[in-house]
């Protein structure tokens, strides 16, 4: 190597997750880009030098599933509340290694007529890139999605059919029924890759019988409100719903999968060659319906958690490829949210919210701690499924997603024995208050994180800015150039 610098960035002396395996090596950046990937002396001296110090080098997470912009308290969503979420919730995506977001924008404005807003206010505001998921629910937003698509908002997120009640309601959420279901399909199988319909399958009628009868019983623990749920709910959408796909032939991804047969479901139709994804979150794969004494409320999701069966399902779901994405579901839910009008928290799950905060801050260390240092997954198995798979469905692969040449520089430095305790002083989002994960002492905490070259967590502290993130258009990429290029 010469003396003088040849390239902005290098991080040395890690363990890079790469798709060609993991190796300990280096890597070099050039301007917002990869440059060099090998051995030490295969990349140039920087002007900035990072030691990873034997700690793992990621590709920068994606999360698929976040909520930013969604009021509990302000009646359905706030449009403007994006503009605060932007900046807040992002802080806290870069201490979880998170470098790309995709939420959910649910609302009843037309997508088209508010998008340029919305993407001025993250690129005002946000620390890390992002992209959205239109909900598909009213004729409105059907007509919208050939516009959308051209734009590069790719993913159009379907509650089958699921809060058709006042509390849906009030958050702007429109169920969605069968014929616009099968209308939605149709117009994203025809605008073609990377188009995806997005699916939360949950059955809305019989959950509102249920949940009356639960009621009426006087149990108000935790499991009543999986017992309210039941996977029979989750699995009877699932199926209606890959039949649709399949007729039509339309890309697909589940949200949140939770139970055994859904995972079987899934597995079968990809077996069969059927363009199907499946995600789940991580407070599936650690909790369980019968952790009222634990958890109480505080467990209070939808789709409900379920039992430690369908956990066991989905981490061997993950290891064999059936699972795709993980995401977390990220809402800012304080505890007035949570618990409306102070109230408790055991035995009372009717009386409070459903939702979960700090998910893209704590999705890396929560699978590094039950995953991967328990070896039920490995980090590469983290890396596909928390960054490789989710670019590649999303049309931002090999843009995102991948250590390679050429790709932007999303880069993550974690050494899985880094940890930290959650409590009050864990989380870097609005939301500080409280935790699924409260008490838990989480493995696997970043150290560095960079977005598209720039380092915005250094030392486990935030030295960006926000507005450095941009909005990263889904674009129809070339298969074979892609693997090339990876």
């Amino acid at each position: 190597m010469t003396d003088a610098p040849q390239i902005d960035v290098a991080i040395r002396n890690g363990r890079l997750v790469t798709p060609s395996g993991t190796f300990t090596g280096s890597l070099g950046i050039s301007g917002e880009r990869i440059s060099h990937i090998g051995t030490d002396a295969a990349v140039p001296r920087a002007t900035r030098e990072i030691d990873a110090d034997g700690a793992y080098v990621l590709p920068g997470l994606i999360e698929p599933h976040a909520h930013l912009g969604l009021s509990s308290t302000q009646g359905a969503n706030d449009f403007e509340k994006w503009r605060r979420d932007f900046e807040t919730e992002t802080n806290g995506a870069i201490h979880g290694g998170v470098t790309t977001v995709l939420s959910h924008w649910t609302g009843k404005e037309r997508y088209v007529d508010h998008l340029d807003t919305l993407i001025g206010w993250g690129e005002e505001r946000s620390y890390i890139d992002f992209n959205v998921h239109p909900v598909i629910g009213i004729e409105e937003h059907l007509e919208q999605i050939p516009e959308l698509v051209e734009r590069g908002v790719t993913s159009f997120k379907h509650y089958h059919h699921v809060y058709d009640d006042p509390r849906g309601r009030s958050l702007g959420i429109f169920p969605c029924d069968d014929q616009m279901l099968y209308r939605s399909f149709e117009a994203i199988a025809a605008a073609g890759a990377p188009a995806l319909a997005m699916v939360h399958a949950e059955d809305g009628p019989i959950i509102k019988h249920l949940l009356a009868v639960e009621q009426a019983s006087g149990r108000a623990d935790l499991e009543a409100w999986t017992r309210a749920r039941p996977p029979l709910v989750e699995n009877l959408r699932v199926r209606r719903v890959l039949d649709v796909a399949a007729h039509l032939g339309t890309p697909l991804y589940f949200v949140h999968v939770t139970t055994v047969e859904a995972v079987e479901m899934v597995a079968a139709a990809q077996r069969e060659g059927q363009a199907v994804a499946a995600e789940t979150q991580t407070c599936f794969l650690t909790h369980t319906a019968e952790m009222e004494e634990e958890i109480g409320a505080w467990g209070k999701i939808n789709p409900a958690l379920k039992y430690e069966r369908d956990q066991q399902a989905l981490w061997a779901a993950i290891r064999d490829g059936i699972v795709t994405c993980l995401g977390d579901d990220h809402l800012d839910y304080d505890l007035s949210d949570k618990q409306p009008n102070g109230a408790d928290r055991f035995n009372n799950v009717f009386g409070c919210n459903a939702g979960m905060p700090g998910g893209m801050e704590h999705l890396l260390p929560v699978l590094v701690t039950a995953g991967v240092r328990t070896g039920r997954i490995s980090m590469e198995d983290v890396v596909r499924v928390c960054a490789t798979n989710t670019a590649r469905l999303m049309g931002l692969y090999p843009r995102k997603g991948v250590l390679a040449v050429g790709s932007d520089a999303d880069v993550v430095v974690v050494d899985p024995d880094r940890h930290k305790t959650v409590d009050d002083a864990f989380y870097h989002t609005r939301v500080r208050d409280w935790s699924l994960y409260w008490g838990w002492t989480l493995y696997g905490i970043p150290s560095t994180t960079l977005v598209r070259g720039t380092v915005v967590l250094e030392d486990g502290e935030t030295v960006g800015l926000p507005g450095h993130g941009r909005f990263v258009p889904g674009r129809a990429i070339d298969i074979q150039a892609a693997e090339t290029h990876s």
